[in-house]
């Protein structure tokens, strides 16, 4: 059963699920939040090459499949930092290559999983001709590449 009492603030959590992962090439930008632990959502990942990219809305997608990664617990100065690596524009939701959003995501590490509201960087450009990351799992993703 999934127990619903927020234990944090929606703009306190950051779900991350790309190279902002621990161990991958931009989790140094994570340095000063504090690591919950694993967390999934719903959504559609996408490969970008170096970095992946997710979508909850639109066309490509659909279907909707979870998507794994961490949680973060964030300080309020250290948004600014995270929006100019993701490349969000607050003057232009055109110019924003990533935006910020609240989702639903599920913390897994609880006792039991817990619904949570938190932040979620999700891609704003198109995403034609991008192949879709099916298993919702960027580190397993780039470690089958490798293979």
């Amino acid at each position: 059963m999934i127990s619903r009492k927020p234990p944090f603030a929606e703009n306190e959590l950051l779900f991350v699920y790309g190279t902002l992962l621990s161990g991958l090439s931009n989790h140094h930008h994570m340095q000063g939040a504090t690591c919950l632990g694993p967390a999934t959502m719903q959504g559609a990942l996408f490969d970008l090459g170096d970095y992946p990219a997710m979508k909850l809305l639109g066309d490509r997608a659909a279907p909707l499949g979870a998507v794994l990664g961490e949680l973060y617990k964030i300080e309020a100065s250290q948004w600014q930092r995270l929006d100019d690596l993701e490349e969000v524009d607050p003057e232009s939701m055109a110019n924003s290559m990533y935006l910020r959003v609240t989702a639903d995501v599920t913390w897994l590490a609880t006792e039991s999983p817990q619904a949570v509201r938190a932040q979620v960087y999700v891609y704003n450009w198109s995403l034609e001709g991008r192949p879709q990351i099916k298993n919702g799992d960027f580190r397993r993703h780039i470690s089958l590449k490798k293979a």
